[in-house]
């Protein structure tokens, strides 16, 4: 027998609208977009589990984790999480907050690069050349644009709610198949960044009688972008010590270069 929990048109708007409005309102470094999130499903989550309090809080434990993503695109993820947890199933958060995380890496590389570079430079360029004329026309042309995209992301919602319910009743293996793709695109994704972003260079060298060796390119020659990784792996397993936060590491990262690098260890 299907514990699934019918959501209404109501439900769902309470949902989106909260979404629109509050998805970056509470942004932080420690969780990011997670407090607009668990504030926007909460209307579909109380009709859910409203029937235990007490589950409901640790739902909202289980959603209340590290979440970011481009704004617009967040709008499919949240359909078909909510699409998920509608199934009442008992690995339904589970399943939620897996895909959620999985998704939101690549759609907001996708959702960067389509909303913010492509549509805002081109339409941007438009309106800034139209006034520099004298013209509004530009900047009627920009404004039409935001709000067509609004009103498209804006359904999108609607639609990933229905395919998400049709995705985890009928196609869970397939779900499963593009969670585990998006996870591994999402780590090939943090690998790329660990090498690209990430900073990290040893400044400690010897010499020995007429040859000078630097740490950093010896390590390098060992495992390229050694620095780099240690310090991603030593942040990593810093984050699991017990009341660890996002802020407290980013303040003993920062005092612990400043530290080395005054002594010469990290150039």
């Amino acid at each position: 027998m299907s514990n699934k929990v019918e959501l209404t048109k109501k439900d769902l708007y309470r949902c989106i609208n909260r979404y629109m409005f509050t998805r970056q309102s509470p942004f932080n470094y420690e969780t990011m977009q997670s407090g607009g999130w668990v504030y926007s499903i909460h209307p579909a989550m109380e009709k859910i589990y409203g029937d235990d309090p007490d589950l409901l809080a640790k739902k909202y434990e289980d959603h209340f984790k590290f979440y970011n993503t481009q704004p617009w695109f967040g709008n499919l993820i949240l359909g078909a999480c909510i699409a998920i947890e509608s199934t009442k199933e008992p690995d339904a958060t589970q399943t939620a907050v897996d895909m959620r995380t999985a998704l939101m890496g690549p759609l907001a590389g996708l959702g960067d690069a389509i909303i913010f570079v492509m549509f805002a430079t081109v339409f941007g360029a438009i309106a800034a050349y139209s006034a520099l004329e004298g013209s509004i026309f530009g900047w009627v042309i920009a404004q039409t644009f935001g709000t067509v995209l609004w009103i498209i992301f804006y359904r999108l919602f609607f639609t990933a709610y229905k395919q998400g319910v049709e995705f985890v009743t009928s196609r869970s293996a397939q779900l499963k198949r593009l969670t585990d793709a998006a996870a591994v695109l999402g780590l090939s994704v943090v690998g790329a960044l660990v090498v690209t972003t990430v900073k990290v260079h040893f400044g400690f060298s010897w010499t020995i009688g007429e040859v000078t060796q630097n740490l950093d390119d010896l390590v390098n020659s060992i495992i390229p972008n050694f620095a780099n990784v240690l310090t991603v792996i030593l942040i990593y397993f810093g984050l699991d010590i017990k009341k660890m936060t996002s802020a407290k590491m980013i303040i003993i990262v920062l005092v612990v270069a400043i530290v080395l690098s005054a002594f010469g260890i990290l150039a």
